[in-house]
């Protein structure tokens, strides 16, 4: 059925598409592939293997459990052009294989389609992303989850002169697997399950060559559609920020603005509604040719799967430094600080509080592009949660060797 579904929107895409797109799906691990042509349909593929060691991989906080994971990541794409405008479609797969606690084995996948109509004076986008997961651990528990998700975004923009303009539809689903395991009480993941129905609407102005001042403003709806328990919510969420090249030095898209987020009332759950300032984005600092610098921030709103709290707030700092010794070869070196916070209090062995959540990684890697259609890459990464309840504390280390091939 899932299949279905994406393939009712991909055939949505090439009819809407009469007319066509520059729309490219990318691909990090091979930046500069060009795919194989055939007529003026391009299309790619890759396989990245990757062999994993991980200390921890249940998060525990006591008695860890170390395992080596072998990960396939087969990837095929196809772009078609339309005259002057292009369809992208691609589809990839991730099969985790542990070495020791095999009932871990799982696959991954994503869907991607995406399609641009270039207009006379306008641009409709219409994009879409399907995936089919299992994750390797929430904000909020260290249980993995298997969850489907499907978002889907159509938009009308304009550039005039100076002015841009942007109105946009996002339909989110976001489901969970283990339909009947509990989460909190009687509630279950199915009754968890939710749809999102945003509108969202930007002006901006381009006040110089390369960098333009924006206002966007999102309307959006929250409906748990399995059970009447857990509260929906509405909010609108108006913000101002900055996009562009301010200097040859400077590279920025970042926002901030003001969010409120009404929740229905529920005898269950906590319905405390959010009222309070929002943010995201960063920019990236070239420090030489062969140094880039990049920040990143966030302070967002996030529903809840912990106990009866709807929503949780998280806020998010990142620093990451590229070097690149060569053309091929670089190495970066990455850092982030994230604080989830909760509206209420709870009860965790004995204790009553706000429950809050700190979060540290950092890590390091060495990449090497051997060719435009291979790459090779190591890493270590390390994460630590530290919690007002000790629960839910873990330490974790992983080590990854992967290589990417492909067209």
């Amino acid at each position: 059925m899932k299949r279905n579904v994406f393939v009712m929107i991909a055939v949505c895409g090439l009819v809407l598409s009469g007319g066509p797109a520059f729309a490219q799906l990318d691909n990090p691990d091979l930046p500069d592939r060009e795919g194989v042509k055939i007529g003026d349909v391009i299309v790619h593929g890759a396989f990245k293997a990757t062999e994993e060691l991980e200390t921890n991989i249940y998060l525990a906080n006591t008695k860890e459990k170390f395992d080596a994971i072998t990960i396939l990541n087969p990837s095929a794409g196809i772009e078609i052009p339309l005259q002057k405008n292009r369809i992208s479609i691609d589809y990839d797969a991730a099969v985790f294989l542990y070495g020791k606690y095999t009932t871990e084995n799982h696959v991954d996948q994503r869907a991607r389609a995406l399609a641009e109509i270039n207009l006379t004076d306008y641009k409709i986008k219409v994009e879409d992303v399907l995936r089919d997961y299992t994750d390797r651990a929430a904000d909020e528990n260290s249980r993995r989850v298997a969850r489907f998700s499907n978002k889907l975004r159509a938009g009308v923009s304009t550039q005039l002169n100076k002015f841009g303009f942007d109105v946009g539809y996002t339909n989110i689903i976001d489901a969970y697997g283990s339909k009947d395991d509990l989460v909190y009480q009687s509630i279950t993941y199915g009754d968890r399950d939710r749809v999102y129905n945003i509108v969202d609407m930007s002006v901006s102005y381009r006040f110089w060559p390369k960098t333009s001042l924006f206002f966007e403003t999102d309307l959006g709806f929250i409906h748990y559609f399995n059970s009447s328990i857990p509260p929906d919510s509405w909010y609108i969420e108006p913000v101002v920020g900055i996009k562009g090249r301010p200097t040859n030095k400077i590279l920025a898209n970042a926002k901030a603005g003001f969010r409120y987020q009404g929740y229905n009332k529920s005898e269950i759950y906590n319905d405390k509604d959010f009222v309070g300032f929002v943010a995201n984005g960063g920019l990236d600092y070239f420090l030489t040719e062969d140094d880039t610098l990049n920040f990143g921030f966030e302070r967002g709103v996030y529903e809840s799967l912990y106990q009866n709290m709807n929503y949780y707030i998280a806020n998010i700092l990142s620093l990451d430094y590229t070097h690149k010794f060569t053309k091929k070869f670089s190495c970066r070196a990455f850092g982030s600080y994230q604080l989830n916070t909760y509206p209420g209090q709870t009860v965790e062995s004995g204790l009553y509080a706000k429950r809050y959540d700190n979060f540290y990684t950092g890590g390091a890697s060495i990449r090497y592009d051997v060719r435009k259609w291979l790459s090779l890459e190591g890493k270590y990464e390390y994460e630590q949660r530290s919690s007002k309840f000790s629960a839910y504390d873990y330490t974790d280390n992983r080590i990854f060797f992967s290589g990417t091939g492909g067209f």
